[in-house]
This record gives C-alpha cells, structure tokens and sequence, in this order.
C-alpha cells in the first residue's frame, strides 16, 4: 500500500524546484459563524477529502472559491489562510465572487449546463448566453489568482480539478511567457459523454481549447479518455493519438489517461472500528429504531443522477413481489440536498418526499415502514454503524463519474456481511467486479437483485466483500495520487 508519506516523497522527488498549486471551485476549509463563534467546518465531497491529505503531506497553495460566511474576516491582505486550523500545513488561497457571479458560473453554467450535458441524463441542458458569459468571467478570476500565487517562480505545477475550471488552464498559460516552466493537469472527475453529445454545446471548442492547455488530463476511466479523445478531433479537429491516448492541438500535446478515485480506506476502517460505532450499531438494531430483520442503507447527494427515485420504485416492487419481506426489511436513505437553487433539483427534493410518502403509506403496518429517508448529512457514528450492520447497500446513479460511497461502504464493512448493489452505470464497476450489477431502470430486475443479496449464503458474502476489501485497500486514494504524480513525473521528464 502507498501512505501519505510516500507520496509526499514522490512529490519531493518529481517535483523538486516546483511550486504546488491545486485550484479547485470548492474550499477545504470554510470559516462560519455560530452562536459559538466562528467554526471551521470541512465539506462533504470526494474531491476535497481525496486532495487534503496530499496537500498537508506537500504543502503549497490550494486556490478555491471562497463560501463561508465568515471566510473573509479570516484571511489576510493577500486573502489566505493557514490549514487545517489546528494544524497549519498548507496555504488556503480565496476567490471571491458574489452572488450573482456565483447564480450564473456555478449554478448557472456549471450545473445547468456541463453538469447534465456529461451525464447525459434525462434533464435537458441549459444553453443560456447569459451562463456562459458569467463562466468565462469567473475562471477568469481564478486564474488571476493563480497567476499572483505563481508569483516569480520558475517552475510551477498547476492542477485544475474539474468541470468548473475548464478555461483556467488556457489563461494561466497564456498569462507567463513560454520559457517559465509551467506543468498544468486537469482532474475531470464527472464523465465525459460522446463526441456528438458534448458538440451540442454551443462553446464546446472554447472548453476543449481550454483543457487542450493542460500537459495532463485525467479521467476516471478508459471509457471517458476515448470520447474525449474523439471530441478534440470531431469538433476541433486535432491530432488525437488513441494508441498513445495524447492529442496534439496548435504544437502543444497534452497527455490523457484514467485514473479511478478513491478514499482513505485505512482512515474509514479504523472508524468504523471505534467503540463509538459499536455502541450505535446495538441502537440501530434497538427495537425502538430498527427492530426488522434486514436493513439497507444508501447514501447520496439529492441529484438526479443518483437514481435515487429508481431506488424507491425498485424497493416498492421489491415488497410488492416478494411480500415476506414486509415488517422484515427497512431501508434507511440518507440524502444530503445540494444546488437548491437550481429548479431541478428544489423539484427533485420534493418527488423524492412524496414518493417516499406514498410508499411508506401504501405498507404502513404498525409501527413499520419500509422506507426511512433522512434529509441531511447523517452523523458518522450512526452512518458508520449502519455501513457495518446493513445487510445490503444500494448504490444506482443512472450515470456517475465514479461514486465514492460505494468504496466508503466497502472500508466501512469490516465484518465482510454486507452486499454492494450497484448500477453498471457508476464508473466505479470497472473496479468493484465482486458487487451485484442492476440497471436501475429495470426496475423488474432491481427488485430481483435486492433479494438476492438479502438471501445470500454469508459464505458468499463475506467472500466477495473480502475481495472487494482487498482491492479498494490496495487502491486507495494515495494510489490514486501516486499514480497522477508519476505520470506528471513523466512529462515534466520527457
């Protein structure tokens, strides 16, 4: 396994001399009041828990866009920040925008446009000029700002995370003379959709020639890596190498390669171990809480592509066909609500309330029903305890990058008796071959998989979570690092 330590060493070795930047649209730590006073609080999201620890192994610079109501009284002339509070290890640099630049780059563009557009869901992108305008002038911003944290130095490495900062590495690049040493990468963490679908998008040669900066542009998987592949030569017609998976644009060449996510899987098994989550799993088993049987458990951001709506028609039919599971089997959802500004998702919040509602209603018998859904972001003491006593988790994006919580389940199953159901359309099947597969629109056969997994003979069980155990370990998050900071290694070599 690869620590923190090595990577830093790697780090040091590939880029010695290199200043080290990460930018990114979201904060790692964000300054709030409270009654209390002022609170730093870390937010949800694989992207900020997967980049701090190699941030507090390397040092630099982490540029993001500042969102804590307090964050600005907490920085200084420069707008930085020492973190993690308590233990200073890197600097935080702050982008400041308002909150009609932020209606219009992140809610806007970002999440009304490229959001659904990759995902190639049944939510139709917006194409609004108004969008686009406000994007343009938000990278802008973030890319000033890399510029001043890049300062004098002669060599830096940038690296750009996501959909939101697609034009920074263009304009960073082009804002320093060409004998600075600048290494640009790019993380995508969403999918990348076919060449015909992204070239719906009105400004799709600006993204590309933005990203078409960048010397290395990561991808989850293979798959992602060839439609990008194709929609540099499709719609900008560049030189794209599917052998070599590089594409040369205007004389520069710019690497593409997939590098899966994942998480700090020694971190979640040793919590899940605490005293603490062995004391809340005997409260979730308590007859007050959860006296049935079986339990399932799904975790999710409130988006439309987590399939969350499938789900609860999946185990309506699941109770409906095979009715002994009724009073025997409850499913906790906890959904986090995210981009309630933006009208598909406030809509969303509400049909996925009613039709828990109804299902609850439809078996209502005693005190049971099926479907417990919690609004919020679950205590971790309880949401591990679930991880490790539930019989089943269910994972069913009808189309995700990756997905996190389906390896977070995994680590956090340390007694190997749970079952991972998980849509063949999260980028993560690639990896985790030892779950069962459901297309969560055949809610006939989604149904089906639910009771397999509950009637599973726990020899079976506890042989495909212990292979899945051993692959998400050996594939944590600091693989994933080392593996994008050789391959940065390689070129900043070449």
């Amino acid at each position: 396994m690869v620590s923190a330590q090595d990577v830093q060493k790697l780090v040091q070795s590939v880029l010695r001399g290199y200043k080290f930047l990460i930018v990114s649209n979201r904060e790692p730590y964000i300054h709030m009041y409270t009654p209390e006073g002022v609170k730093v609080k870390t937010p949800a999201g694989g992207l900020t828990a997967a980049l701090d620890p190699l941030m507090q192994a390397v040092g630099g610079t982490w540029v993001a866009g500042g969102s804590g109501d307090a964050d600005r009284e907490n920085v200084d002339e420069h707008d930085r920040v020492r973190v993690p509070p308590q233990n200073p290890k890197y600097t935080l640099r702050r982008v400041w925008m308002s909150k009609n630049e932020v209606d219009k780059f992140y809610f806007g563009f970002s999440n009304q446009t490229l959001w659904p557009l990759c995902h190639t869901v049944f939510e139709k992108p917006v194409f609004d000029k108004s969008f686009w305008s406000g994007y343009v002038h938000s990278n802008r911003l973030f890319a000033q700002a890399v510029r001043e944290e890049i300062g004098s130095a002669e060599k830096a490495f940038v690296w750009i995370q996501d959909y939101h900062l697609t034009l920074v590495p263009k304009m960073v690049r082009n804002g320093f003379p060409k004998k600075r040493k600048l290494v640009l990468a790019h993380f995508w963490h969403i999918p990348w959709p076919t060449w015909n679908v992204f070239s719906y998008l009105p400004w799709a040669r600006e993204i590309l020639e933005g990203l078409l900066a960048n010397d290395l542009i990561g991808f989850h998987i293979r798959n992602y890596c060839m439609n990008f592949l194709a929609s540099t030569e499709k719609i900008l017609g560049a030189k794209a190498d599917y052998k070599n998976y590089t594409v040369e644009y205007n004389g520069h060449i710019t690497h593409v390669k997939n590098f899966p996510i994942s998480i700090d899987f020694e971190t979640i098994d040793k919590l899940a171990r605490r005293p603490e989550v062995k004391k809340e799993i005997k409260v979730v088993r308590a007859p007050q809480y959860i006296p049935y049987k079986y339990i399932g458990v799904g975790v999710d951001r409130i988006d439309y592509t987590k399939g969350i709506i499938e789900r609860f028609r999946a185990i309506d039919r699941f109770l409906e066909k095979y009715p002994q599971y009724q009073n025997n089997f409850v499913f906790v959802e906890a959904g986090a609500p995210s981009r309630t500004r933006v009208p598909a998702y406030m809509e969303l919040g509400e049909r996925i309330r009613q039709l828990a509602d109804e299902i609850n209603w439809k078996y209502l018998r005693g005190y049971w029903k099926p479907l417990i859904y919690i609004e919020g972001k679950m205590d971790w003491k309880r949401l591990f305890a679930l991880y490790r006593t539930a019989d089943v988790c269910i994972v069913s994006p009808i189309h995700d990058g990756l997905n996190l919580v389906a390896k977070e389940f995994v680590a956090a199953n340390v007694d190997c008796t749970g079952v991972l159901v998980l849509s063949k359309f999260a980028g993560a099947t690639e990896e985790l071959r030892d779950a069962l597969f459901v297309n969560p629109y055949d809610i006939e056969g989604f149904a089906d998989a639910i009771k397999t997994a509950l009637e599973m003979p726990m020899e079976e069980r506890k042989r495909r979570m212990k292979n899945l155990r051993r692959h998400v370990a050996e594939n944590d998050v600091y693989r994933w690092l080392a593996d994008f900071i050789t391959e940065v290694g390689s070129i900043v070599k070449g």
